[in-house]
């Protein structure tokens, strides 16, 4: 608990955050990215990018230059996303319902400050249990797979845990999101809406040529489709009053040579933009998922002090500024003083640049796991 103090997130009486929005409540919508790993987002094949929307739109809002993902998996990421709790290492808080359910959200902390909540996703929203913890969890309207309908037929995608499941792809998704962010935003009341992208995932089968690599295709495909979305959503009225919030659920292994465990692979994109970003900024302090709420709340005037573990990353005096992932046997800890990796099953640091890193990554750990027996 010692340790834990200077690693909590940030005390509800902090001074206010710097504003980096036009408006203190705009409508607000967070796109999850499947895999949008840095690596591919920076990758090139003979020159032209693999994500040039990304790499566009990384300059026209605020892009988090040292952001990192806090697991592996998609159930772990939205979690971490949307709840601020962080991730666990061979188990999931999404798949325990009695457990989930007391974990503070992005969509209770809002709902309870006038906004009506959705969440669309082109696969089964029952896969890792999300509609359960969604519903739990304060988000009012859950739009999925059975209830749209499209002329094209879903495709397949594979999961080493579930096995095939059909989605519709993000060509279908997006266009179709785009009106809807549009619609609601017609309403006159404000909202919050989320979406999870899924081509850029296994067997990466997409309607599209580009590239001969197939992944590198798919993530060049799932990046046009985003990049047409925010277009049509910036030619709409809805863009003036909007934050749209774009992050990866997780990293991905590329290139091949990428080991599951070290920084690099847990590091990812996030960008907001819409017409509520005050101007185009770089943001070079090192956070991570676990901080997007903390984050977002505060730059809405919405309290955030349930979110033990998220910290604002635009406040004046926050608390140490770091990275924590785990993997299925062990953590990672990174910073601007450098990085420290902890393989659990053998009982050793794979790399430390910064021993004291440990001390945080084990603090973190434990403070997890003792926080999740008792929920």
């Amino acid at each position: 608990e010692e340790r834990f103090a200077p690693l909590r997130g940030n005390n509800p009486s902090a001074a206010a955050p710097e504003r980096v929005l036009t408006t203190p409540r705009p409508n607000v919508v967070v796109v999850i990215l499947e895999s949008f790993a840095r690596t591919v987002m920076d990758a090139d094949v003979g020159g032209l990018p693999v994500m040039p929307n990304m790499q566009r739109l990384k300059g026209e809002g605020i892009w988090f230059e040292n952001f990192f993902a806090n697991s592996f998996r998609t159930d772990r990421g939205e979690v971490v996303i949307l709840s601020g709790f962080p991730a666990q290492t061979r188990m999931s808080i999404m798949k325990l319902p009695a457990k989930s359910r007391n974990l503070p959200s992005l969509a209770r902390s809002l709902s309870g400050a006038g906004y009506a909540t959705c969440f669309s996703y082109g696969g089964d929203l029952n896969f890792t249990n999300q509609a359960s913890y969604m519903y739990a969890t304060g988000w009012q309207q859950l739009t999925w797979q059975k209830d749209l309908r499209f002329d094209t037929p879903p495709s397949d995608l594979i999961d080493f845990i579930q096995g095939t499941v059909v989605y519709y792809d993000d060509r279908l998704m997006c266009d179709w999101f785009a009106d809807r962010v549009i619609a609601l935003s017609g309403k006159g009341e404000p909202f919050l809406a989320g979406m999870l992208t899924l081509s850029s995932h296994r067997p990466f089968d997409v309607p599209f040529s580009k590239f001969d690599d197939k992944e590198l295709n798919a993530f060049a495909f799932s990046d046009e489709c985003v990049g047409r979305m925010v277009d049509k959503l910036k030619a709409s009225p809805a863009w003036d009053n909007l934050l749209l919030v774009l992050v990866a659920d997780h990293g991905y292994p590329y290139p091949r040579t990428l080991a599951y465990n070290e920084p690099l692979r847990h590091r990812i994109p996030m960008i907001w933009t819409g017409g509520a970003v005050a101007r185009p900024r770089v943001v070079e302090d090192y956070a991570s998922q676990i901080d997007i709420a903390a984050t977002l709340l505060a730059q809405l005037g919405v309290p955030h002090d349930d979110f033990d573990y998220s910290k604002d990353i635009f406040a004046p005096t926050p608390p140490r500024k770091f990275a924590y992932y785990t993997f299925n046997d062990g953590f990672g800890v990174v910073d601007a003083s450098g990085e420290a990796v902890w393989d659990a099953t053998g009982g050793r640091a794979v790399t430390e640049t910064n021993p004291e890193l440990l001390d945080v990554g084990r603090t973190m750990l434990q403070t997890t796991y003792t926080d999740l027996a008792g929920r």
